[in-house]
């Protein structure tokens, strides 16, 4: 499963929200900061400039499936209510 963006659709220097869906190719769990790392650092000035950029970072473990993969997806960011855990 993969999907290819526009060339004219990066993201430059502007701070932006990523969301990662992992499908492990197997029961074996995934270091899921490790593969993180790998694919924002792919991306790196292809989509956008640097990862520092990332303002939101959200990741979840999907269903296996055969061979593995993941779901990248990229957006502006937008600035939320922040609600404080304390």
């Amino acid at each position: 499963m993969h999907e290819i963006c526009n060339p004219s659709d990066t993201f430059g220097d502007q701070p932006i929200d990523v969301s990662i869906i992992l499908y492990p190719r197997d029961k074996r769990l995934l270091d899921i900061d490790n593969v993180c790392k790998a694919i924002l650092d792919s991306m790196n000035g292809i989509l956008y400039d640097d990862d520092q950029q990332v303002w939101r970072l959200s990741v979840e473990r999907g269903e296996k499936i055969k061979g593995g993969g993941c779901q990248v997806t990229i957006k502006p960011y937008v600035s939320g209510n922040i609600t404080s855990l304390g």
